[in-house]
């Protein structure tokens, strides 16, 4: 959906949320409960214009799920964007995520951040 708040609605209040650390990237890190994973989304927001973010796949495998897609996006501070291909696994428990890590290409997008 694009919509942090609807997902933000659904993680638990433990939740383990993850991208790759990266000191360029200002959204890299890990994130706990459902106000780490506002912040998260707020960087990103505050960091990117997303010009596209195309899913293509989705599986689920018991109480985990792998998605894996695409996007693209400038980078605010320097104006220069990038295309990179991810891989997300959520897991699950209750009917709430409980755990996410995302896994792309961290040295092409942190170029776009680079002066």
């Amino acid at each position: 959906r694009g919509d942090a708040a609807y997902i933000v609605a659904r993680v638990s209040n433990d939740v383990d949320w993850r991208h790759s650390p990266s000191p360029e990237i200002p959204y890299a890190g890990a994130y706990k409960g459902p106000q780490g994973v506002g912040q998260f989304f707020t960087k990103i927001a505050s960091a990117l214009d997303v010009t596209s973010r195309e899913p293509t796949r989705v599986i689920e495998a018991g109480e985990d799920v792998l998605a894996t897609g695409a996007w693209s996006a400038k980078a605010k501070p320097t104006g220069r964007s990038f295309a990179a291909e991810w891989a997300m696994v959520f897991g699950f428990r209750d009917g709430r995520i409980s755990s996410f890590k995302v896994y792309e290409d961290t040295a092409v997008v942190a170029a776009t951040f680079r002066h």
